[in-house]
């Protein structure tokens, strides 16, 4: 499944996701220094935490049920149990 999500930096804090699977998505995720400070999990690269949480939502639902574009804070909104991916 790590082989079907390709990340490709934007800018410092926006990221273009596809996700390659039975249908091909792409998805704009940002992500900023406050979510890294919220959650204390700078020992992973910006590009490590977004494929753990592609991972993580691709556990959840396919890739056609994730938002197009969104900021990586709104994952627990609606998975409580996100943080658990980093530890």
């Amino acid at each position: 499944m790590s082989d079907q999500i390709k990340i490709n930096k934007l800018s410092e804090s926006k990221f273009l996701v596809t996700v390659t699977a039975e249908h091909i998505t792409t998805h704009e995720v940002t992500l900023d220094e406050d979510f890294l400070n919220k959650v204390n999990i700078k020992k992973f690269s910006k590009k490590q935490i977004i494929h753990k949480s592609f991972l993580f939502l691709l556990s959840k639902e396919p890739n056609t049920s994730i938002l197009k574009k969104f900021n990586i804070e709104v994952i627990s909104s609606y998975f409580p149990d996100f943080y658990s991916c980093f530890y």
